[in-house]
């Protein structure tokens, strides 16, 4: 039975959430739960596993039916701080936590480099090479460090089996090591490919990780009122490190509360012209939310099961383009 119902925002999302998870519950959830009693601990996981999973693909159509509306998206701005709309629903034997996350404030890694497969070259976007050379910076990585990360992001990527600088890493590199590996040759499929490469530790991959995604090539702007006040950093990788990290909290914190509904009146107060005055940084600077993520995590009994799915908005449609089971909300 459903004791009671918890949630915390005030947007509508949530309780839209709440209702539709309810009927799913009421359909798929007890039927195949209730079938967890007299199993074996396998096919305990297994049920548990499959109910969860049929929850989790009708939340996702519930989430592309509610994000097709442009007046849904901008809510998630103004709900939480972290941009997103969450919910607590809790079962007679577990729980079910869910949310809808607007990740419009990240850096695109996949837009460092394209590969041409029919003439077999690559052409490097240096501009985008330089936001992301300036958001290690920004956390005061050395130089040499930050040439190394850069060359070997480069290298991890393209389609040559040769180093493009003298501190890049190819299979040869990798191969050396312990757990030798190959590098893939292609985009990024998940940021955590990050930590893998020649030169990125695991206290650099966390301090940039919330700045960074990997995304499809055509996903190419931030969402300047996706910015949260916390992380400021992006911002001051945008300004080629001019802005202060006072002045970058100062200017979040000053994004009015619906957010700017054109990015030029965001590109014309004074600190910002001065300070952003890149032609890249002020053309890929956007007022509009074009990822997303849905969180879901159902617990039932000691069984848990936890997916984050990323859905993209291509200026056509709303889809799903990315599962990850098992990583914590």
């Amino acid at each position: 039975m459903i004791k009671r119902i918890l949630f915390s925002s005030q947007s509508g999302v949530a309780l839209l959430m709440v209702l539709f998870i309810t009927s799913i519950i009421s359909i798929v959830g007890y039927g195949l739960f209730s079938l967890i009693i007299n199993t074996s601990e396998d096919q305990k996981r297994y049920v548990s596993e499959q109910s969860s999973l049929i929850t989790i693909l009708s939340l996702e159509s519930f989430a592309l039916n509610y994000l097709n509306d442009e007046a849904n998206k901008k809510k998630l701005l103004v709900t939480s701080s972290d941009n997103s709309s969450p919910i607590n629903f809790p079962l007679d034997r577990g729980s079910l936590d869910a949310r809808i996350k607007d990740m419009s404030f990240c850096f695109n890694l996949n837009l460092l480099v394209t590969n041409d497969y029919l003439s077999q070259s690559k052409t490097i976007d240096q501009d985008a090479l330089n936001i992301f050379e300036n958001l290690l910076k920004s956390f005061n990585i050395a130089e040499i460090t930050i040439s190394e990360i850069s060359s070997s992001l480069i290298d991890w990527v393209d389609l040559d089996n040769f180093p493009d600088k003298f501190d890049g890493a190819e299979d040869d590199y990798y191969q050396r090591l312990e757990k030798n590996i190959l590098t893939p040759s292609s985009d990024l499929t998940n940021v955590a490919e990050l930590r893998k490469i020649r030169g990125v530790t695991e206290e650099i991959f966390n301090l940039i990780k919330p700045y960074i995604c990997a995304l499809p090539k055509t996903i190419s702007t931030i969402n300047i009122n996706s910015m949260n006040v916390g992380k400021p950093n992006l911002l001051i990788a945008l300004s080629n490190n001019e802005l202060s990290t006072f002045e970058a909290e100062m200017i979040i914190k000053e994004i009015p509360l619906g957010g700017y509904q054109k990015i030029d009146q965001f590109l014309n107060q004074e600190i910002v012209n001065q300070k952003i005055n890149s032609s890249y940084s002020r053309k890929i600077l956007s007022t509009e939310s074009d990822v997303f993520l849905l969180k879901t995590k159902i617990t039932y009994d000691e069984f848990s099961f936890i997916m984050r799915s990323e859905i993209i908005d291509d200026g056509i449609n709303l889809s799903v383009v990315s599962r990850k089971k098992g990583e914590e909300l």
